[in-house]
């Protein structure tokens, strides 16, 4: 750990959670370390106070080395990163905040889909009420009776003659 105000150098690229995507945007929202920073990145080595060189060098957007600053461009690359939201493949796709309003229009991701809430409403052995199955259903649709009779269309579900039980196919 270094002492003094000028924190310790850091990787090129390197957002932590302490220098996120606020403290960087809350560096550049000032004129003064805009200015710094624009010396910084032309090669300069601006005069600064001790806090305006250490919210820099904390914010991201410079690092230390041996005391002289250096403009570190990958700063916004790792900020972009650690903002981006992954987004769900195979059936969760189709299923946004895990709930389904509409079966995919494929018939491979619509039997994909299918599966999938299969083998999370009942298990390989369990055999089913239609009320059992009903409230499991529940959880991913408002159109409970339109998934059920889907689940047994595609041959996900077997189902009794008289509606009685359902179980995997």
């Amino acid at each position: 750990m270094s002492t003094g105000t000028t924190p310790e150098p850091r990787d090129a690229g390197q957002v932590t959670a302490a220098a996120g995507w606020q403290q960087l945007l809350s560096a550049l929202a000032s004129h003064r370390l805009r200015e710094l920073y624009a010396a910084v990145v032309l090669g300069q080595q601006p005069v600064m106070t001790p806090k305006e060189r250490s919210r820099l060098v904390g914010s991201g957007l410079v690092r230390d080395e041996a005391g002289r600053l250096l403009a570190d461009g990958e700063v916004f690359k790792a900020a972009l990163a650690a903002g981006r939201r992954t987004e769900p493949a195979g059936p969760e796709r189709f299923l946004p905040d895990g709930r389904i309003d509409v079966l995919p229009r494929r018939a491979s991701d619509r039997l994909k889909v299918l599966h999938y809430l299969r083998d999370r409403v009942i298990g390989p052995d369990q055999t089913l009420t239609e009320r059992e199955l009903n409230v499991r259903l529940a959880e991913f649709t408002n159109d409970v009776p339109k998934l059920r009779r889907a689940l047994v269309d595609y041959r996900c579900l077997d189902r009794e003659r008289d509606g009685s039980a359902y179980r995997r196919a």
